[in-house]
């Protein structure tokens, strides 16, 4: 019987932007793993926001919540390097799980981490200097530092063996699954959601943090092109602020049909599936993902997709959605007028959503890491 640390600092219970990417896939793969039969006793270490495990675990787990505001990335990342190494060698720990690229450096048990993206190195741009620096040295030392790395995606993994230098058989992929809450919805629930909220179809939606690297300026651009060119309907941008916004903030002031476009800051999780089985489209232009959780949840709910030809992107849409270059204005603009012109090519590209969508499976996620975990204690 192997002591397992879940480092899931990164976990997220509030309304907030940061409990988005990475805070949903520590609560579901956490989720996932206490609902395996497995031979390990599991360690969670949680944020001091988060007051209780988000679900009924289906097994005993320790919980370790820490005092200091590790809610907070810089006292997060002062923790793990200066305190989990005293709680991990506490809790004689066998192997420690890290959830966001990062270990606890000076820890002498095996690690495990995942790396989700190396946007920091892909687009730079992407990342205020102080924050990009830190992140290439510490996911490096992680890298090297641990046994087993984890990729959301083979664009991940070849990133990792690039960008790193990390020996290719040290590097594994392990897909992020769908979350259940994310299926087609009956019309009546649907119109129902609508109706409460006042909203009329149809929209085009766009859901993740207002960043520079999803390009959220590029797609009000988009929009009024195909605005201009017929479509009646509106563009919704679901997701709250992240940094650097001036971009997005100057091409809603200049748009003509800026009426047109609506930010509706952070979605509650209860609420976001609603507005995915809402969207007549989804559309998420983004430069650079690990993985892309938005374009999967969009066609797990049955609604057709557009995203980038970048990164992981492709990966993950498959043959269900369509792609583009997600700097180009025009490109997008005629993607979308022809998806939104079209009902019989929305309902082939939500039916191909529905299959590519069932890929991707959080039971499956855990047996693959705890097959790795048994990998990382083997002591040869």
């Amino acid at each position: 019987m192997a002591r397992v640390g879940l480092n899931a600092l990164v976990l997220r219970t509030d309304a907030s932007y940061r409990n988005a990417g990475p805070s949903r896939y520590a609560t579901n793969l956490v989720q996932a793993l206490l609902a395996q039969p497995s031979e390990h006793r599991f360690t969670v270490f949680l944020n001091e926001q988060v007051r209780g495990l988000p679900f009924e675990p289906a097994r005993p787990v320790r919980v370790i919540r820490t005092r200091a505001p590790t809610s907070r990335t810089g006292v997060r990342v002062l923790w793990e390097h200066l305190l989990a190494p005293w709680h991990i060698a506490a809790k004689r720990l066998d192997v420690v799980h890290s959830m966001l690229n990062v270990v606890p450096l000076a820890s002498p048990t095996r690690h495990v981490v995942t790396v989700h993206d190396l946007s920091f190195m892909r687009t730079p741009g992407a990342h205020p200097t102080h924050r990009r620096w830190y992140l290439i040295a510490a996911t490096w030392l992680s890298a090297r530092r641990a046994r087993v790395v984890l990729a959301d995606s083979s664009a991940t993994k070849h990133d990792v063996i690039e960008l790193l230098g990390i020996d290719e058989s040290r590097v594994h992929v392990v897909y992020p699954g769908r979350e259940a809450a994310f299926r087609p919805r009956p019309s009546r629930e649907v119109y129902e959601f609508l109706e409460g909220r006042n909203l009329k179809r149809p929209f085009v939606l766009f859901v993740g943090t207002l960043e520079p690297r999803k390009n959220v300026d590029v797609l009000v651009r988009a929009f009024g092109e195909v605005a201009r060119g017929g479509f009646q309907g509106d563009l919704v941008l679901a997701g709250g602020s992240g940094w650097a916004t001036a971009g997005i903030d100057s091409a809603l002031a200049e748009s003509p049909v800026r009426r047109r476009i609506h930010r509706v800051g952070y979605v509650k999780q209860e609420d976001l599936p609603y507005w995915y089985c809402a969207a007549d489209l989804v559309v998420y232009p983004s430069s650079y993902e690990g993985f892309g959780i938005p374009v999967l949840e969009a066609m797990a709910s049955g609604t057709p997709v557009i995203t980038s030809n970048r990164s992981s992107l492709p990966e993950v849409a498959g043959d269900a959605a369509l792609t583009v270059d997600p700097r180009d204005v025009h490109q997008l603009a005629d993607a979308m007028a022809a998806v939104l012109a079209s009902p019989e090519r929305r309902a082939q590209m939500c039916e191909r959503g529905l299959i590519q969508a069932r890929q991707f499976d959080w039971t499956v996620a855990a047996q693959r890491c705890l097959n790795l975990y048994r990998h990382a204690l083997d002591p040869s």
